[in-house]
C-alpha cells in the first residue's frame, strides 16, 4: 500500500512539474520545433522538468513510442528513480506516465527491443521485447553471471547487429573514477567476453570515460569523458570513429556550442539521424536534456578523413 500510494504522489508530482495540456501535443518530436547548429532544451516541461533527466530520450524507430528516465531527492533524501513514457496515436501524444522499468531505457535499432539497467539483479541489465501493443516478459542478459569480473554494466548502447557498448570497472572500484568503456558482441546466439575498448578512448590516469553512444552501423562512438578539461568542468562530449581494420580514430571533442563549462554527458542520435541529443547540468533545472543537429558528427568526420 506504502508503494501504490508513493507512486500515485509522484505521478501527481511529475505531471505538476510538466504543467501543460498534453492533450494538445501533436506531431514528431513531441511538436517541438527543430534544432539547428546550436542546442536547445528540448520539451521544456514535458521531458526536461524541474527534476533531474538522468540519461537521453528513447525514441522508437517509429518515433510513435518515447522513454526517459526522471530523478528526484525526497524529503528525507532519497533518490526516487522513474522511467517515463509517452505513446501517439492518431498523431496525438498521452501524457506522461511512469513505467514499472527500473531506470536507463534503450532502444535496439529496429525499436523490438527496450533494454533496461537493473537493481535486483546487481546492476545487470535486462531487455523486453515488443508484442504487438505491449512489452514481454522481462528478461536478463547475464552479463555479471557469465562474466563476474564486470561487477557490474550499465549505460547501454546497441548496433543494429546486436553489438552492446556499456560501461564497466575497469580495475578499481571508484565509482567516478573507474568506468571504462566495454564491447561485447553477439555471436551464434551468446555474448562473448567483453572487451575493454582500447586506451585512446579509455583515457587512464584518473581520466572519467562513460556515458557512451554507439551508431548503429558501429561506424562511431560518443561518450563523456573529462580528459583535457579543468576540475570544475566534470565532462564534455567526445567522438570517435571507427576504422576498416576495426581501430579507433583518436576522440576529438564535440566543441562548442555543445560543449560548456557545464557538464555535458548520455548522448544519443535520433533514430532518424537527424539530431543528437545530450544532457547538460543546467542551473535551476538540475539536469536537462538537449537537441542539436546531428550535423556537427558528419563535419568532425570529414575533418579526421581528411588528416588520413
Amino acid at each position: 500500500m506504502k508503494k501504490e500510494l508513493m507512486i500515485i504522489i509522484l505521478v501527481l508530482l511529475v505531471r505538476s512539474a510538466f504543467g501543460q495540456q498534453f492533450a494538445d501535443i501533436k506531431g514528431d518530436y513531441l511538436g517541438q520545433t527543430p534544432p539547428g547548429d546550436t542546442p536547445v532544451v528540448f520539451a521544456r516541461g514535458i521531458v526536461s522538468s524541474v527534476y533531474q533527466e538522468h540519461g537521453t530520450p528513447a525514441f522508437s524507430s517509429d518515433g510513435n513510442e518515447i522513454f526517459w528516465q526522471t530523478n528526484r531527492v525526497d524529503n528525507e533524501n532519497n533518490w526516487l528513480i522513474s522511467v517515463m513514457t509517452m505513446r501517439r496515436s492518431q498523431d496525438r501524444w498521452t501524457a506522461p506516465e511512469i513505467t514499472p522499468f527500473s531506470s536507463g531505457p534503450v532502444f535496439s535499432p529496429d525499436g523490438n527491443r527496450l533494454y533496461f539497467g537493473s537493481k535486483e539483479k546487481g546492476d545487470d541489465p535486462y531487455f523486453v521485447e515488443k508484442q504487438d501493443n505491449s512489452w514481454s516478459e522481462p528478461k536478463y542478459i547475464g552479463f555479471i553471471t557469465r562474466f563476474p569480473e564486470l561487477q557490474r554494466a550499465a549505460q547501454l548502447s546497441v548496433t543494429s547487429n546486436g553489438t552492446l557498448y556499456f560501461i564497466s570497472y575497469a580495475g578499481g572500484k571508484e565509482l567516478w573514477q573507474d568506468f571504462g568503456i566495454y564491447r561485447m558482441v553477439f555471436i551464434n546466439g551468446e555474448y562473448a567476453k567483453p572487451e575493454l575498448l582500447p586506451a585512446n578512448i579509455n583515457f587512464p590516469g584518473g581520466i572519467r570515460n562513460w556515458a557512451p553512444f554507439i551508431a548503429p552501423d558501429e561506424s562511431y562512438l560518443i561518450f563523456c569523458s573529462t580528459r583535457g578539461l579543468p576540475a570544475s568542468d566534470q565532462g564534455d562530449l567526445f567522438v570517435c570513429f571507427r576504422q576498416p581494420d576495426g581501430s579507433w580514430t583518436d576522440p576529438v571533442t564535440l566543441g562548442s556550442p555543445i560543449n560548456t563549462d557545464q557538464m555535458e554527458r548520455f548522448s544519443a542520435v535520433s533514430p532518424d539521424g537527424k539530431y543528437l541529443f545530450f544532457t547538460r547540468d543546467t542551473p535551476g533545472y538540475d539536469e536537462d536534456v538537449y537537441w542539436v543537429s546531428a550535423k556537427i558528427i558528419d563535419r568532425l568526420r570529414e575533418k579526421s578523413e581528411a588528416k588520413k
